[in-house]
């Protein structure tokens, strides 16, 4: 059963809506979907503790990673990173390129979050756990340096958890059981949300949070409605 793979292509959708309603967002979304991919190396970080999932090819097996994975973290970061925009119907207003000071302020906000990955991994901590805590600490102190982000980060927080609950929950439907059968929920919390483990709703509040903020803190950019 390629629960994962099934689960992207139901991301898809959201994420493919949001691109399509704003072609004025699709650079920036573009960006983030590349900036996302370092993140599908980490599967094995998840994989067979958290989960177990059948991946296509048994790449997950041969190389630590899989096809999914890619599909996954760009599909997240394009919904992430315009989602709330295009419901609120904002934009972001600023510098068009990327200077020297974006490029000192992405690779501090991403080392900050390696470097905190490799210390709880270190620990031993669920990274299950950690990396919805590591998202949303990157979030708090983009807010922290940028005040005027807290409300789109945290509305983006809220609409993803909405999203990608919902998707969670047609996975279900189309496959019944499945977070039984292919998650290890009751490892970790063994708490649900409408039959979702609680650890997929929390990663996908802290992916939006940090999604949301990232590239508009990076590139200086501010929010203005459209008219």
């Amino acid at each position: 059963m390629y629960a994962f793979l099934l689960l992207c292509l139901l991301l898809a959708i959201p994420a493919s809506l949001a691109w399509l309603v704003r072609p004025d967002l699709r650079l920036m979304a573009g960006r983030m979907a590349v900036v996302s991919l370092p993140f599908a190396l980490t599967e094995r970080l998840f994989y067979p503790t958290y989960w177990e999932t059948r991946f296509l090819f048994d790449l997950v097996d041969r190389i630590g990673f899989g096809i999914e994975d890619v599909l996954f973290v760009t599909t997240l970061a394009v919904f992430t990173s315009i989602g709330w925009a295009a419901v609120t119907r904002m934009r972001f207003v600023g510098p068009a390129g990327l200077g020297p000071a974006a490029w000192r302020r992405g690779g501090t906000v991403l080392g900050g979050c390696l470097l905190a990955g490799v210390i709880a991994w270190g620990l031993g901590w669920p990274m299950i756990h950690v990396s919805p805590g590591i998202m949303a600490g990157a979030g708090a102190l983009v807010g922290w340096r940028r005040p005027d982000l807290w409300g789109p980060g945290l509305g983006s927080a809220a609409l993803t958890v909405l999203v990608y609950t919902a998707v969670c929950l047609a996975l279900q439907a189309l496959v019944p059981g499945v977070f039984g059968l292919t998650w290890h929920a009751q490892r970790f919390s063994n708490l649900f949300v409408a039959g979702v483990p609680l650890e997929e709703v929390v990663y996908a509040a802290g992916a939006g949070w940090i999604g949301a903020v990232f590239y508009p803190y990076v590139a200086g950019l501010r929010w203005e409605r459209l008219e």
